[in-house]
Parts: structure tokens; C-alpha cells; sequence
């Protein structure tokens, strides 16, 4: 689909357009929350396109009966040097050149739309400097937590061009920097219709463990070194009394392994619990996956966000969490799940130990998150406050309202 073509297809109903470029080729939480966002943009007037390699999120995206570009994401040295540190003159050269082939491919798809939102880390710059050449304005929507170094100056030169950006949490924000009024947070969000308590399935409980009758811990999303998995299953090994029974399920894939990692979990976990672990894979069936663990753990050195554990919480699955990142912003340690210190697997093996042996509180830290969910984190409220920011920055562009999705 060419840029035309794009036009014709995101100007249904004089709705407003906004183009989405996204650099992942696959579905993960980032792209997981734009699927869900769609729909309800398009019911208040806003008609998404996306640019994108083509695989599994543009597969998803175009069953959705939405418009999608290929944009072939260019190479990408990165910037750090092999074996750490700044790269040198030529990488650096190399990288600008790439942000400035793809800037302008992008500004030629911009110049078709109203609104132009980066869903990708690696896209922000690209997406910044294109919306220069074009004239569109570009909201960055930013979802990780960017070290201090090169990689954050980067992000700061982005956020500097773009019109606005949208944190998915405090900690995001904050890990831009101080005094960076265009960053505003919307929180993430699900749909609690999808996403509701209910029975276990007993067929994803064999999927997820060899003995389905005990008690399953559950770890879904990238199977990365930052995810702290390593982590969940040396605190299994150290669960005592009736805990001491229960399996683990990962549930996902490798995002920036080529396997290596995931393999030396496998045998870790292998030696450590022997039958109580199994590691399933990607799946799309999530709620049902969910619905079937006895306890969602998310022990990320430092979460931007966690949006399995937020998504556990609609399901009425009660969560442990790690007291860094977004995810203290959600999760309030003894109402609505616990928290455990990053990396400590005895902090976390007691976390588990407490709430395996104690069936009443994980119901009452279920029902507890359950209602927070519904008060504070709903995709409808989610796509209320996107759309306001798409509408006011089409309004400052134009000086005027922009179609139906502008606000009387």
C-alpha cells in the first residue's frame, strides 16, 4: 500500500488520520495495547494507519480491517560499541544516515495524515525529524526505561522535536528527565470485558504443568535477561512446605536473544525443579492463560511498565511484583499484590511462600486489584485521554477543529 493509498483508506468519514509507525515486526506488550487502542479510537472519530515491517503485528493489525504500509525498519548498529561503551565516528555516522533515509520515507507517508504517533523506541528520532520535514505533528509514545548515556540524550533530542509525548507510566517519565512539560502519562490499560475473572480452563492447566492439580506460578511475556526469570526459578527451588509443590510456567519468547538465553534457562530450570517447569511459548489466547495460574510473578530488574501484571489483576489472579519501574504505581504491597526487592531470589521465594500457603489472602488481594482495574485502568478510559492529545495537537496545527474527531 503506497502513500495514497494510505490516504484514501484513513480518510473514511473525514476522521481524523493518524499515522502509527512502529519498527516491531512482532506483537508484544507495546503493540498488544495499540491492538486493543484501535478499536476504540476508531469509534471516537480517529482513524489509525500503521507502518511497519511486516509479520505478526501487521498481521494482526490488518485483521483488524485497518489500513498498514510496509516500512522497512533500517539496520541499526546501535549505541553502544560491541563489548560496551560509545561507538565510534563511523557507527555514529552510520546511524545518522539511517535516521535521515528513514526521516524522509516517513515524511512522505506523514504529509497524508493529521497526527503522526511512534510507538517504537528505535522510530522516536526518525519520527521526530520526519514530522519536521513534513509539518505534521508527532506524539512519541514511550515505553521503556532508557539508561543514562547516549541512549537517553537520543531520546531527549526526540522528545525535544516531537509535539508532545506519552509515558506509560511516572517511572518512564521521570527517566527522561526533569522539566519536560510535553511528557504527559497515560497509564496502560485493558479491556476488563476481555480480561475478567473466571474458571480456570482445565486444559491450559496440563498445557502449563504436569500436574494441573497443584498450585502453577506463572511468568508471561519476553523471555529476556532483563525479565528476571532466572530469578523466579531459583526462588521456586527454595519454596517450602505446601509450596514447595507447585510448577512453573513461562509463558513467551525471546525479543533480543537469539535463543542462547532462553536454552540456559531451560537447563537451569531442568536441574533446579525438574517436572515443575515448562516453558510454553508465545501464546494469543492470554486471558485464558491467566485465568489458569494460581499466581502471575513479574521480576524485572526494573519494569517500564507490566502489563501482564495488570492484566493478572482483571483476571482476578493475584500478583507479585518487583518494587522498581511502574509497576509500585499499580500494585500496593499487601492490598492489591506484593512486592519484592529486584533480584532477590529469598525476597521473592518468601514473597511466594506467604502467598501460596494463605488461599484467603489471594483472594482478597485478587478482588482488591480487580477493583482498581475497573476504577483506574480501562482501555476506554485510555483511549479517551490518547485521543484528547491527538485532537489538541491536530487543533494547534490547523488552528481549527479536524473533522469528526475534532472537539466542539
Amino acid at each position: 500500500m503506497n502513500g495514497a493509498a494510505l490516504r484514501r483508506n484513513g480518510d473514511a468519514g473525514g476522521a481524523l488520520r493518524v499515522l502509527v509507525a512502529s519498527t516491531s515486526p512482532e506483537v508484544w506488550g507495546a503493540e498488544r495495547s495499540l491492538l486493543g487502542l484501535a478499536p476504540l479510537l476508531e469509534e471516537r472519530g480517529i482513524r489509525l494507519s500503521l507502518a511497519s515491517p511486516r509479520g505478526g503485528f501487521s498481521d494482526a493489525w490488518s485483521a483488524l480491517g485497518l489500513p498498514h504500509v510496509e516500512f522497512a525498519v533500517p539496520s541499526r548498529s546501535g549505541l553502544r560499541a560491541t563489548g560496551g561503551g560509545r561507538p565510534g565516528v563511523r557507527e555514529l555516522a552510520g546511524e545518522v544516515a539511517s535516521t535521515g533515509r528513514s526521516a524522509r520515507r516517513l515524511a512522505q507517508l506523514a504529509r497524508e495524515v493529521d497526527v503522526v504517533h511512534s510507538n517504537s523506541l528505535w522510530g522516536h528520532l526518525d519520527c521526530a525529524v520526519a514530522g519536521r520535514i513534513s509539518g505534521r505533528p508527532v506524539v512519541l509514545e514511550l515505553h521503556d526505561l532508557v539508561r543514562p548515556g547516549l541512549g537517553r540524550i537520543v531520546l531527549r533530542m526526540a522528545v525535544r522535536l516531537a509535539s508532545s509525548a506519552i509515558a506509560v507510566s511516572q517511572a518512564v517519565a521521570d527517566s527522561v528527565g526533569p522539566g519536560w512539560d510535553r511528557v504527559c502519562v497515560i497509564p496502560q490499560a485493558v479491556d476488563p470485558v476481555r480480561f475478567h475473572p473466571g474458571p480456570p480452563d482445565p486444559s491450559w492447566r496440563a498445557r502449563l504443568s504436569s500436574q494441573p492439580d497443584e498450585p502453577i506460578v506463572g511468568v508471561v511475556g519476553r523471555v529476556d535477561p532483563g525479565k528476571g526469570i532466572r530469578t523466579v526459578v531459583q526462588a521456586m527451588a527454595m519454596l517450602a512446605g505446601a509450596a514447595a509443590r507447585s510448577h512453573l510456567a513461562v509463558v513467551g519468547a525471546p525479543a533480543v536473544d537469539d535463543g542462547t538465553y532462553e536454552a540456559q534457562l531451560r537447563e537451569e530450570a531442568s536441574t533446579l525443579l525438574g517436572d515443575r517447569s515448562r516453558f510454553v511459548g508465545p501464546v494469543t489466547e492470554v486471558p485464558a492463560v491467566l485465568r489458569s495460574l494460581d499466581v502471575l510473578v513479574n521480576a524485572s530488574a526494573s519494569e517500564p511498565f507490566g502489563l501482564s501484571v495488570l492484566e493478572a489483576q482483571a483476571c482476578g489472579v493475584p500478583v507479585i511484583g518487583t518494587d522498581a519501574g511502574g509497576i509500585p504505581e499499580f500494585v500496593t504491597d499487601g492490598e492489591t499484590g506484593l512486592l519484592v526487592a529486584p533480584g532477590r531470589a529469598d525476597a521473592l521465594a518468601a514473597g511466594l511462600n506467604r502467598m501460596l500457603g494463605a488461599p484467603e489472602l489471594r483472594q482478597e488481594l485478587a478482588a482488591a486489584a480487580r477493583d482498581g482495574v475497573v476504577a483506574r485502568h480501562t482501555l476506554a478510559a485510555r483511549a479517551e485521554a490518547v485521543a484528547g492529545v491527538y485532537r489538541a495537537l491536530a487543533r494547534a496545527r490547523t488552528g481549527a477543529g479536524v473533522g469528526v474527531g475534532a472537539e466542539q
